[in-house]
């Protein structure tokens, strides 16, 4: 049985407050608690997720953002995924073609999105003031009823902030993969036993996820995610 890390709502994203947004960071994210006791209790260690605390990341990523990013050039680094596999199919270039693929289950992940998208290079930006090493930004796009990737880790630390839609995220403490692994082999998940825990993301919600755990999302509905990469 999955146990839920709290994600308590204390107000609304789309409340009086939402015109003075910016592209913030990992202390404004962070809210009340100071950026150390994030270092020493959570990074690392262990998943965190905070209700509307990234308020200021949702006007970043909305459809036309979206639209936007697709049409760059050159274009942008993009896989074409459904329920855990990669799609055969062309990337799409616009809000048109990413709507057919979309009726169908099928998502994008779109990597490095910073050298595309000037709000988004911002944010990678301040969150490696904040933490140092290299940060890259993912954009997650995916229909509702669906997921992209399956069960997986990744080696840099996760930091999700979901814009548009609601998406349950999954989590486990990584305990079967061997360290500093160069080809993870994520069969091995099959064999792990560590407790599962979930948190689900509205617009304005981030969470985090520690290098090496395992993770997989699932879409209640349509769905943008910005997902920062931090390389330490």
């Amino acid at each position: 049985m999955a146990m839920a890390v709290p994600v308590t709502r204390s107000g609304n994203v789309g409340g009086s407050h939402r015109h003075e947004v910016r592209a913030g960071g990992l202390r404004q994210w962070l809210q009340e608690m100071p950026l150390g006791e994030f270092v020493g209790t959570y990074l690392h260690r262990a998943p965190v997720a905070r209700p509307s605390a990234a308020a200021a990341a949702v006007p970043l990523l909305g459809w036309e953002t979206l639209g936007r990013i697709l049409a760059a050039e050159p274009a942008p680094d993009t896989l074409v995924v459904a329920r855990g596999r990669l799609v055969d199919a062309p990337a799409p270039r616009s809000l048109e073609a990413l709507a057919r693929l979309m009726a169908a289950g099928v998502g994008l992940v779109l990597r490095r999105t910073e050298r595309c998208d000037a709000g988004l290079a911002a944010l990678a930006a301040s969150f490696a003031a904040d933490l140092g090493g290299h940060v890259h930004v993912q954009v997650f796009v995916t229909p509702g009823g669906t997921h992209g990737f399956g069960w997986h880790h990744d080696a840099e630390h996760v930091f999700v902030a979901q814009t548009v839609g609601v998406k349950d995220y999954y989590f486990r403490a990584n305990t079967v993969s061997p360290p500093f692994e160069r080809c993870p082999d994520f069969t091995l998940f099959h064999h792990e036993r560590s407790p599962v825990a979930t948190a689900r993301l509205l617009a304005g919600d981030w969470l985090y996820i520690p290098s090496r755990w395992w993770h997989m999302a699932r879409c209640v509905e349509d769905s943008l995610s910005i997902s920062l990469g931090v390389f330490l």
